[in-house]
């Protein structure tokens, strides 16, 4: 077999011929291995203006294009592609991985049962599919789905994780677990599935095994701040409570802006008695999402035991405002109300939380 000519042959060929389709072709296949993605996409420009019907560098050009996140021009070359062959299975795939990417699901959809119907038997349209249909509620059609990945290629890691996660929602534990145990021996380092199996184990009250879970989480992946938050509420759960601030500490310092690791480190800093810190934790995150209803709401409480009436009503009210159903927010302030001896205004915040919700009638006794 002769070797393939190599990026400074083609550039000769070029040279001596500009208008050569093929060599441009092939040289943006080498100059995207090169990774001179611009030089790449000027040369499947040049191969389209010189034929206009090329479908291959038109899908070629597209995937170019997602890669380098410019997704408008890329449903464009797809687009072209399906133009000149509506029976390109490839074009229809890729052009839904577009609408996926731009959470047009439902031409996703379309286009991944377009591919299917024309033919592409792949794992990953399957599974692409199997992700709309759960998004769409549609369980059957995703399980049959995922089953159908699987089949078509049984060491499809991603396949049996999202499996896997379905059957979880939908209460099959076992088969859940199954999956999650099938994902983690053909990865051993699947970090995904080891959160989930995490998860998993967490809920059905499997702590330790979720603990070793969560653990191995954080060292395939030490910057992976929910893996951080499970283990901190798990070891709250566990009343490990020094442990667990650690841990919601260390999910602060990776991400500090993340509103769950300052929600529930307030929460273990009231429980310790360090009342400073959770207010501390509680207005970072309100600075953080201002429209927080139950940072306001769980401020509020603080302030409440504190005796700082006025700054309790105060976040009451703004939790109200963010979240005019917000239950919680006006049976608070109505507890603080009577407490106040403001009977008129506790009984018209009961009324309205009674309203909302129904199991709080009884809470306060006029």
């Amino acid at each position: 077999m002769q070797p393939k000519p190599t990026l400074e042959e083609y550039n000769e060929i070029i040279e001596l011929n500009p208008n050569h389709a093929d060599a441009h072709f092939n040289r943006a296949i080498l100059l995207t291995e090169a990774r001179r993605y611009e030089e790449a996409l000027a040369d499947y420009d040049r191969v389209v203006s010189l034929n206009p019907t090329d479908m291959a560098a038109y899908n070629n050009r597209g995937n170019l294009l997602v890669f380098l996140g410019r997704n408008d021009e890329a449903l464009a070359s797809f687009e072209q592609a399906i133009e000149l062959n509506p029976v390109d299975a490839d074009a229809f795939f890729n052009r839904g991985l577009v609408f996926s990417e731009l959470e047009n699901y439902q031409e996703a959809l379309e286009d991944y049962s377009q591919a299917i119907e024309l033919g592409m038997r792949d794992a990953a349209v399957f599974l692409n599919r199997a992700m709309l249909w759960r998004h769409y509620g549609e369980w059957q059609s995703a399980l049959a789905d995922f089953d159908e990945a699987i089949a078509i290629r049984p060491d499809y890691v991603d396949s049996y994780l999202g499996r896997a996660n379905l059957l979880a929602d939908l209460n099959r534990y076992q088969e859940a677990l199954n999956d999650y145990n099938r994902a983690i021996q053909l990865k051993p380092d699947y970090a995904a599935a080891f959160f989930n199996r995490g998860n998993l184990l967490n809920a059905v009250g499997y702590t330790n095994e979720a603990f070793q879970d969560y653990s191995k989480v954080i060292e395939l992946t030490p910057k992976d701040v929910n893996a951080w938050i499970n283990r901190g509420n798990m070891l709250d759960d566990l009343d490990e409570p020094q442990k667990a601030l650690d841990d919601y500490n260390q999910a602060i310092s990776i991400a500090p802006t993340n509103p769950e690791a300052y929600f529930n480190r307030a929460i273990l800093h009231k429980k310790l008695g360090d009342n400073d810190a959770a207010l501390a934790d509680y207005s970072k995150l309100i600075e953080i999402y201002p429209t927080e209803a139950e940072a306001y709401n769980n401020r509020g409480n603080l302030y409440s035991e504190l005796g700082e009436n006025e700054a309790a009503l105060a976040d009451y009210e703004k939790a109200i405002a963010y979240h005019p159903e917000y239950a919680e927010g006006y049976i608070n302030r109505a507890i603080l109300y009577k407490e106040m001896g403001q009977d008129e205004e506790a009984k018209v915040d009961y009324e309205k939380a009674v309203a909302i919700n129904p199991d709080l009638a009884g809470v306060i006794e006029f």
